[in-house]
Order: structure tokens, then sequence, then C-alpha cells
């Protein structure tokens, strides 16, 4: 998730939304206001409701969602990880040309977050900051990760082609930017440490001791490790694809 990707997103699918103008002017009816559609894209799967003023305004209300579950390596730890995509948008759109091409700009409801685990039950290590820790196979020492994807509330720009006011059959392309804020992270400790070094040695985790304070210290940098890492993504790339019916 880094720019790079983001950048390749965006161009994907500018390229690809290029061939949807002559497409979008297809079956042209009169009086048709309502529509309903569904689409896919970086905010996940989601369904919209469509409601056409006139033929240069028209507002847009949305949902979308997915989940999925992997694997994910992040600073020298390995997380069992899942990604929850969960946002709600009202969008305006202005038809400059009275045709399919559009603007947009709106606002979303942000749920979008991505957590992750990690565990080590003896002999597995886990790199902390600077240290090294195992854990016990009694009492294993745990990561628990919470990265929410921006503030609850985002805006967000963008342009792409659609049908115009009276189409029947709608087809759509778009590309834009959910400006969704810097990522809040949470990363919590539970169990028994011990050096990697010293495993001999047990630590409480949320003790008092300096070995627990240190240890405190190190998931703090590693905090501040992962918001560096995850930076770029105060401004998160949406494309889209999608069709409908207009009625």
């Amino acid at each position: 998730m880094r720019t790079a990707i983001r950048n390749s997103l965006v161009s994907t699918g500018i390229l690809i939304g290029l061939t949807f103008p002559t497409l979008a002017a297809a079956d042209v009816v009169d009086d048709s206001r309502f529509g309903i559609g569904l689409k896919g894209g970086t905010l996940g799967a989601g369904i919209e409701l469509d409601y056409s003023f006139n033929d240069y305004f028209n507002a847009r209300l949305q949902a979308n969602g997915y989940n999925y579950a992997d694997e994910f390596e992040e600073d020298g730890v390995d997380y069992t990880g899942e990604l929850d995509l969960s946002s709600y948008g009202l969008l305006i759109d202005w038809r400059p040309f009275a045709g399919t091409f559009r603007f947009s700009g709106g606002v979303y409801s942000n749920g979008n977050q991505i957590s992750g685990a990690a565990a080590s039950y003896g002999g597995d290590i886990l790199e902390i900051g600077d240290e090294e820790y195992v854990g016990s196979s009694s009492d294993p020492l745990r990561l628990d990760a919470l990265i929410e994807m921006g503030s609850g509330t985002a805006g967000y720009l963008g342009f792409g082609w659609g049908n115009s006011p009276g189409g029947n059959w709608m087809f759509a392309f778009e590309a834009g930017v959910l400006f969704s804020g810097s990522p809040v992270i949470s990363l919590d400790a539970s169990g028994t440490a011990a050096l990697a070094s010293n495993p001999s040695y047990t630590i409480d985790v949320g003790g008092n001791s300096p070995e627990a304070l240190e240890l405190q210290a190190n998931i703090d940098q590693e905090v501040a490790t992962l918001q560096e890492d995850l930076s770029d993504l105060n401004i998160y790339p949406v494309v889209s694809l999608g069709f409908g019916y207009r009625f």
C-alpha cells in the first residue's frame, strides 16, 4: 500500500475507463430520473442509488463493503490479518457538457480498517522495535494491531463517465481520491514475554519492571514505524466500474 501502488491503480483505471464513453450513451429514454446500480473497485463491492435533477446534475447514494483475510509481514513481524472495507457515500455529479463525462464530489462515512494478530508460542521470534522477543507455550506473547484507515468522515473528488440523464441501461467508470486522513494505529501486547537472548527470564507484559517498560517503549517504536510506512494512505485511491438500470 505504497504511493506506487496507488498511482498504478489510478493509471490502470483511467486506461480502462477510456473505453466507456461510447457505451454510456446507449439506450436513451426520456423521463428516467431514478436509477440503481452495482459496482466494484478499490472501495469494495457496492450498491448505488442515483437521481438525475437535469442534464447537468445528479446525486448518488452508495454503500460499499469488502472483507478479506490473509497473512502479511510488516517491519519484521508476521501478522494474520483482515482487511475490512466499509463506507457510505453521498456524491453530487456535474456534467459540464450535458453528456456522459462527469466531475464528482461528496463525502463518505469511512469505516475502512485493517486488523492483525501475531503470536509467539515459545520458539517463534517477534521483532518488536530494536529487540527480539519470544513467548511461552503456556502463556504466548501476542500482538494485536488495528489500523483505522483515516478519520470517520472523508471528502471525495473524482471524475468519470456514465449515462447521461434519461439513460436506460447504465455503464460507468470512475476514478478519484478519498481524503481519508492519516491512519490511526494501535498495537497492544498481552501474555508473557522474554528476550530471545535470555529466554529464561520472563517479562510480565503490562507490568512496571524495567524490562516491561522497555518492551512498551519498543511497542511504541513499532507503532511509529507503522505510522510512517502507511503515511501515504492519507489519500486513498478510488477506481470503480459499474452498471445499472434507470427507470
